[in-house]
């Protein structure tokens, strides 16, 4: 790391996690790592999340939470990036662990100053068991540079990314409808990824740069996020085509083969693979509905993001 880092602000979207948060609020503080600051973007429904915010922060000043009555994360995100007045901005979520030298590692690779998005590894929270159903882990132990349009969903999740914030809010931020709490419910972090790729920016994902993720959901849980991904990405791909990019054909080709037909296929042939093959039906259908829900929203093809009614 350089002698003269680049100051960067956490922003946590979050809503009714008051039990959740708190861990995460501690393992910020535990961040080794001169310039920081942390914003939480709270969209609770009452004030026990802001309680639990503050109670874990212990008065450090380097702590605050920002109110407000906009839902879905990609709001509660793009708000927090408008607020920072970083040079860089990190996104981690409440239900999320961060390493010490999270920091540190994402503000190395900000170094270049060609690199526009930075995500990080993934992984499991360390007391848990794999089971084989999880979403949303990207562990890979190698770095790696993205310079051209790729399936986005293999770069990094929305629980460890960070941002050089004139080149998020440049390309328009994250998209509305996409995010949990959008209308189309999910896909929102692969979504900036893409877009960033597609203007020529350069994205990276750096393996140093680790956060744990708990793994609270229950198995109907997760079934209702394996959904809401199906219909996000379906949503993305059309946005995608409607904006003129046919790139967006062949990423909905490749999501439909890897997380559809490959799951259903493995789940086929190996004994008692019925939650695996239930994930890979889910991405057979609901990306489909992503598609329809697609055309009652309007399309900023420029930028291609979603134009909120």
């Amino acid at each position: 790391m350089s002698q003269d880092p680049p100051a960067i602000t956490v922003v946590i979207p979050t809503r009714n996690r008051g039990a959740l948060i708190a861990e995460t609020i501690q393992s910020l503080r535990r961040v080794e790592y001169p310039a920081f600051a942390v914003l939480v973007v709270d969209q609770s429904t009452d004030a026990r999340t802001r309680e639990a915010v503050q109670a874990a922060a212990a008065g450090d000043q380097r702590f605050r939470v920002e109110s407000t009555s906009t839902v879905g994360s990609s709001a509660a995100r793009n708000l927090g990036a408008h607020l920072a007045t970083t040079p860089i901005v990190a996104f981690t979520d409440d239900d999320c662990i961060v390493a010490p030298a999270w920091l540190a590692a994402l503000a190395e690779e900000f170094e270049t100053c060609e690199t526009a998005a930075v995500y990080g590894r993934l992984v499991p929270y360390e007391t848990e068991v794999r089971t084989g159903t999880e979403v949303g882990f990207k562990a890979a132990a190698d770095r790696a540079e993205y310079e051209h349009r790729t399936p986005p969903w293999h770069i990094g999740h929305g629980g460890n990314m960070s941002f050089r914030r004139d080149e998020l809010l440049a390309v328009g931020g994250f998209d509305p409808l996409l995010g949990a709490g959008g209308r189309f419910g999910a896909c929102e972090d692969p979504d900036i990824a893409y877009r960033l790729l597609a203007a020529g920016r350069r994205v990276v994902y750096s393996s140093a740069a680790v956060v744990r993720h708990k793994h609270w959901k229950d198995w109907r849980a997760q079934k209702r996020m394996e959904r809401a991904y199906g219909i996000g990405a379906g949503a993305q791909f059309a946005k995608y085509l409607r904006a003129g990019d046919r790139y967006g054909l062949r990423l909905f080709a490749t999501w439909f083969w890897q997380l559809g037909v490959r799951r259903v296929g493995a789940g086929l042939l190996k004994w008692r693979s019925t939650r695996p093959m239930y994930l890979g039906y889910c991405q057979l259908v609901y990306p489909w509905i992503g598609v329809l829900r697609s055309l009652t929203a309007r399309v900023d093809a420029e930028r291609m993001v979603y134009v909120e009614s």
